[in-house]
């Protein structure tokens, strides 16, 4: 096995349920997974987000014994970090990072920049409100300043 699919952590709601961007990141990994049985898929996430986006692979065919779990990350640059070492001890030399798009950029400079050869698959993102696209796109555009920031410090 050379390949896994990462899928990278996203908020929880309330009582522990996965918000919709988590659901939809875990739906997109196993479809992809169905496409390449022979695949690992790797969850990340804390506070239950790696435990739920197993649980939505599981339900959707991916059997468990192609499933990590990684539930200690906080952040992108934990997720790439934490699940690193987890790869590497499975063999695993290519990571498709399971992202929406507008996370993608940001997340495949902290993998590329961690040593991780990497792509990104992002599923469909449904319409929502401008506003909430909006602010997500500010908050991702610090995020990606902060980095960038923390790149030339040689701080994760």
């Amino acid at each position: 096995m050379s390949r896994a699919f990462l899928v990278l952590g996203a908020a929880m709601r309330e009582a522990g349920r996965p918000g919709p961007a988590l659901i939809r990141r875990a739906e997109h990994a196993a479809a992809l997974w169905r496409a390449a049985p022979e695949t690992l898929v790797v969850t990340s996430g804390a506070g239950g987000e790696a435990e739920a986006a197993a649980a939505i692979c599981r339900a959707a065919g991916v059997p468990p014994e192609r499933l990590i779990c990684e539930s200690a990350a906080r952040s992108t640059a934990e997720n790439i970090a934490f699940c690193r070492p987890i790869l590497a001890r499975s063999g695993i030399c290519r990571v498709t990072l399971v992202t929406d798009g507008y996370h993608a950029p940001r997340a495949l400079f902290l993998a590329r920049r961690a040593g991780l050869s990497a792509d990104a698959s992002c599923p469909a993102r449904p319409p929502g409100p401008p506003g909430r696209r909006a602010l997500a796109l500010l908050r991702e555009g610090a995020a990606i300043a902060k980095a960038l920031a923390l790149s030339t410090t040689g701080r994760p």
